[in-house]
């Protein structure tokens, strides 16, 4: 069995605390930063939302209306027409 001098154990040392210290740092590039209240992207959500419920039933409405051919007025009617 080899026994290490003291210099060896401190350049081992030293070269794994180098690696530690890059591997930490690549990984605070991977957490996220903590999220702050905003009001514009809020409000981006709330329109894209409803702008998406909106679209839907108007395709629900067409899908609807190109399916049913015994009932289109009917469907129409209940669709469109208060």
């Amino acid at each position: 069995m080899v026994k290490k001098t003291s210099k060896q154990l401190k350049k081992t040392k030293k070269k794994v605390t180098k690696k530690t210290g890059k591997i930490l740092g690549d990984l605070k590039s991977w957490v996220p930063a903590p999220r702050e209240a905003s009001t514009l992207n809020d409000v981006k959500t709330a329109v894209l939302l409803v702008s998406l419920a909106i679209n839907l039933a108007v395709f629900i409405g067409w899908l609807a209306l190109r399916l049913t051919t015994d009932y289109d007025q009917q469907v129409f009617d209940f669709l469109f027409v208060r």
